[in-house]
């Protein structure tokens, strides 16, 4: 442990403070690298990259027209990302002096760039974002870098304002003080590493196509380094801009350009080789590649300091726990240290985001699209995220239970098997007993009545054509007057026969929404609400087929006022020999929490192939979200409605006909509710106690027992050999683990006891899976869609 901690901390001391010193050194002994600095004016291109910039785009395209630049060499254009505000508008009212280049579709700041960079009139590009401020001569400061015929590109400074005073603020503004510093280093031994993307010029000839998921102020400044120009950093053309405003946004910011710039550096590897660009190889892999890494270095220390500490006889883990207490309570109520601390918490912040960033750029998926600070939502006041924080509490006591174990050994592995355990036994049987209590003291029934709202049944379909001619007739025999009931099918990138089918029924009354291009279910949804001026909507899947009276049944439970949402029961049917019995019995304990939430308050979660909402309730989610059946409602209970379950709301839907069809659809599940939970509309209002309780205990803590599993499972192999009654708990857990695996094979999954170990063992490793998947970003929007079939309904 020693080792690691000095290695650690060793590179973590040359990252931040060695190389910056080395380029001192090596500046002060050789010189500064000459650059030549000249009067000449060329035509400039300056292209500002646009998305939904209403709120600031009017006194940038101001800034750009006041600047000390002559006109008749300075061309301004807005390249804008289909933006859906009022941008085109704002823009289009300073034609013809300014250019409104727009995209039809929203496809990311790149693709416009690679679009229509080779359109302007510049000789020189200079590329800037809509919330840049420019002092009058900052493009004249630019362009003077390139009297230097070795000069291709030139990043100016961007500073930041002084308004924003949070946590985050702070410390981004102390932390670019340093990143400026470093870049005139860089610029004096050759070349800097990158660009900034709100002030930075090019050679127009050596723009070259990118990736449209790349950045493009990173790789374009590295493929003009590998083509033999320089890169340099030009102090005085200024520009100012705010901080991303919060941590949290600072966390995404980062994240997004950790994960394309890691990318970047693939796409542009000639930047790695000395024998090409010289000492530059060893300024990228320095100031980037091992910075990107720093978040692993003082996890390793940190991992690594803690072993040590629990070491020394004086202070133990009780001891920790009270330092740690302590310097908490320092931060969060004296003033003056919790402002000192900005910086460090900055510094957390990035080195973390830093090190996810890798693992999307490395494994995960990279979007060229981006969302800015401005257009962000905030969660508002007194709402809670409870989700998250038992995510990251149950996460520390994982970590703290591991470091025990290897630690401890087997002194300390009776503490970590029964406080495991105590987790399982509450999440699987303590939760629902206490549901029953409460249900039998505080009972908050729906005042139900025969009402008759105006419906809207809402279908998502993407290539439903073996199913959705069956589902269009099962919903317009529906128990429900029919001018009281529209049917609308939204068909999400369909190419096969779906749309056609749908078509068909148009004289019936039957609307078809239909999106040339597959964006996901969610997209779907937030489309198809456009479109609906009903006070209720219902969602279903177009393999889910309805009771002749569900829509009644769920429609009857508006009659009370307070209820937001309402969610159906499905029941599986089909033969399903595989997972049947395990399948019915583990969807039967799911409905019994859901009828007993429902009786106490309300759900944290739908049903997505049967539910019911206010129109007027829906919030539209981000449009990469998993988990309609997550998001929606959680919004209904923000608002303070509640969300109900309804029983006599039946449906009937084709169970999982495989084990990895199964796996597939409860690993989807658990990703997207870990990334619902990441964001800031997660939160539940803080006076609602009880759905707080429930995501806690049914959702966050069910999705996490996998690793309490694993922990209580490692500890009684270690106490096995000293007491005879955890021998006999190992000897359990392997035989549901062998059951688990020799349920792979359909014959032997027949026997009801292995279906019951292999759909348990499943469900554990669909949940770590998803679990993953959902902190790395890797799951994806579109659902995979499964064989469809047609089931009977009575």
């Amino acid at each position: 442990m020693t080792g690691l901690f000095l290695v650690s901390l060793g590179l973590l001391i040359y990252v931040y403070a060695g190389y910056p010193l080395l380029l001192w050194t090596f500046v002060r002994l050789r010189g500064a690298r000459p650059l030549r600095k000249g009067d000449d004016l060329p035509r400039v291109s300056l292209v500002i990259s646009a998305y939904n910039e209403a709120d600031v785009i009017q006194s940038k395209i101001e800034n750009a027209l006041a600047l000390d630049y002559p006109a008749a060499l300075l061309q301004i254009a807005v390249i804008s990302d289909a933006s859906t505000d009022a941008t085109d508008a704002i823009v289009r009212r300073f034609a013809p002096r300014v250019e409104l280049l727009r995209q039809s579709e929203r496809r990311g700041k790149t693709a416009g760039l690679n679009r229509f960079v080779p359109t302007l009139t510049g000789d020189v590009v200079v590329f800037s974002d809509a919330n840049a401020i420019y002092q009058p001569d900052a493009i004249r400061k630019l362009v003077r870098n390139f009297k230097d015929s070795d000069v291709g590109c030139v990043t100016g400074e961007a500073r930041y304002t002084k308004g924003d005073q949070s946590v985050a603020g702070i410390g981004e503004r102390v932390y670019w003080d340093y990143e400026i510093w470093i870049k005139r280093l860089e610029t004096g031994v050759g070349s800097m590493v990158g660009g900034d993307g709100a002030i930075y010029a090019i050679r127009r000839g050596l723009w070259r196509s990118l990736p449209e998921h790349a950045i493009n102020d990173f790789l374009n400044p590295l493929q003009i380094v590998a083509a033999g120009f320089r890169g340099v950093y030009e102090p005085e053309a200024v520009c100012y801009e705010e901080t991303a405003g919060g941590t949290r946004r600072e966390w995404r910011r980062r994240i997004r350009i950790v994960s394309r710039s890691w990318q970047a550096v693939f796409l542009a590897p000639a930047t790695l080789n000395p024998a090409r660009v010289g000492l530059f190889a060893f300024c990228l892999l320095s100031h980037k590649v091992l910075r990107w890494f720093s978040g692993l270095f003082i996890a390793a220390a940190a991992v690594a300091s803690i072993a040590l500490v629990m070491r020394m006889p004086a202070i133990g883990p009780e001891g920790l726990a009270a330092v740690a207490l302590i310097a908490a309570a320092l931060f969060a109520f004296i003033p003056q240290v919790r402002r000192s601390g900005g910086f460090i918490l900055y510094f957390t912040v990035i080195n973390a985001a830093s090190l996810v960033g890798l693992y999307r750029g490395t494994f995960g998926s990279v979007s060229g699209v981006w969302t800015t600070p401005r257009e962000e939502p905030i969660s508002a006041g007194r709402m809670l995220r409870p989700g998250l924080m038992v995510l990251a509490m149950a996460c520390g006591a994982i970590l703290y239970g591991t470091l025990r174990l290897v630690m401890g050994g087997v002194a300390a592995a009776p503490v970590v098997f029964w406080s495991a355990m105590s987790v399982l036994v509450y999440v699987y049987a303590g939760y629902p007993i206490l549901l029953w209590l409460l249900a039998k003291l505080a009972r908050r029934p729906v005042a139900a009545a025969g009402v008759e709202p105006r419906v809207c049944l809402l279908i998502a379909a993407n290539n439903e054509e073996s199913v959705i001619e069956d589902k269009v007739r099962n919903s317009l025999a529906l128990d429900y007057p029919s001018d009281r009931l529209e049917i609308l099918v939204a068909s999400d990138g369909s190419h096969d026969k779906t749309n056609d089918i749908v078509r068909s029924f148009a004289s019936r009354g039957v609307r078809l929404l239909a999106f040339p291009e597959r964006r996901g279910k969610i997209s779907a949804i937030n489309e198809g609400m456009r479109e609906i001026d009903a006070e209720v909507v219902v969602l279903s899947d177009a393999n889910t087929f309805l009771r002749k009276d569900a829509i009644r049944a769920l429609a009857g439970n508006f009659a009370d006022a307070a209820v937001g949402a309402v969610s159906g029961d499905v029941v599986l049917t089909g033969d399903r020999a595989a997972l049947a019995g395990s399948e019915d019995l583990y969807y039967r304990y799911e409905r019994a929490l859901q009828r007993l939430e429902s009786e106490i308050g309300s759900l944290v979660g739908v049903d997505g192939a049967l539910y019911a909402i206010r129109r007027e309730l829906f919030v539209a989610p981000p449009a990469d979200t998993i988990l309609d059946d997550m998001a929606i409602p959680m919004a209904i209970l923000r608002a303070g409605r509640r969300v109900v379950f309804e029983p006599s709301a039946l449906a009937v839907e084709m169970g999982s006909s495989s084990s990895s069809e199964e796996f597939s659809r409860k690993s989807r599940v658990v990703a997207g509710a870990v990334q619902f939970l990441g964001r800031p509309d997660s939160g539940l209002r803080a006076d609602d106690i009880q759905s707080i309780f429930s995501l806690v205990s049914h959702k966050a803590l069910r999705w996490l027992s996998p690793a309490f599993a694993i922990m209580a499972f490692i500890a009684s192999v270690m106490l096995a050999p000293t007491s005879a009654f955890f021998a006999a708990v190992l000897a359990v857990q392997l035989l549901v683990i062998a059951g688990g695996l020799v349920g792979c094979i359909p014959a032997v999954r027949r026997l009801t006891v292995v279906a019951l170990a292999h759909y348990f063992c499943l469900v554990q490793a669909a949940a770590a899976v998803g679990f993953v998947r959902g902190l790395s970003g890797r799951q994806a929007v579109a659902w995979r869609r499964f064989s469809r079939v047609k089931v009977q309904t009575t």
